[in-house]
C-alpha cells in the first residue's frame, strides 16, 4: 500500500467516527429537553433569536434558528389549544355526577334562544352575516 492510499484509508476511518448519524428527530428531542426554559424566557419577554443564541452557545441546542422557530411554533404556540381540550376533558371526568346534574339543570332553566322578528324576517340572536332564503321576500323585490 502506498503512502497516499494508507493516509486516505486512515482519514476515511476517522471521518466515519466523526460523522455519527444523527436521528432525524434529534433536534426535536433537544428542543423538548429545554422546552420549559424556552417557555419561561418567552413569558419573560426575551426574543426567540436571543433565546436560541443563548442555548446554542451553551451547547444545549445544535439546530438552526429556523428549526428552533418551527419547534417553538409546534410545541409551545399550539400547545395551549391541546392543553385546553385536555383540561376540559379531565375536569369533566373529575366532576361528580351531582355537580353535572346541577349544571345540566341550570342550562335547561336558562331561556332558549328566542327568535326575533325584524321587518318580517326571522333572525336568530348571535348569527350574523349572509342568510340565504330560497323563496324571495316580495317586499324586498323592486
Amino acid at each position: 500500500m502506498g503512502k497516499f492510499t494508507g493516509g486516505l484509508e486512515k482519514w476515511v476511518q476517522e471521518r466515519d467516527k466523526r460523522q455519527k448519524k444523527r436521528r432525524q428527530d434529534a433536534s426535536a428531542v433537544e428542543f423538548l429537553s429545554v422546552k420549559k426554559d424556552v417557555t419561561e424566557a418567552i413569558e419573560a419577554g426575551y426574543s426567540l433569536k436571543t433565546i436560541w443564541e443563548y442555548l446554542r452557545e451553551g451547547g444545549k441546542l445544535r439546530s438552526t434558528y429556523e428549526t428552533f422557530r418551527r419547534h417553538v411554533k409546534r410545541f409551545i404556540k399550539s400547545a395551549p389549544k391541546d392543553q385546553a381540550t385536555t383540561l376540559a376533558a379531565k375536569n369533566e371526568t373529575d366532576t361528580p355526577a351531582s355537580e353535572k346534574q346541577q349544571t345540566d339543570n341550570k342550562s335547561e332553566a336558562a331561556p332558549k334562544a328566542e327568535k326575533t322578528e325584524i321587518r318580517g324576517k326571522e333572525k336568530l340572536p348571535g348569527t350574523g352575516g349572509f342568510n340565504y332564503q330560497a323563496k324571495p321576500n316580495k317586499e324586498d323585490l323592486i
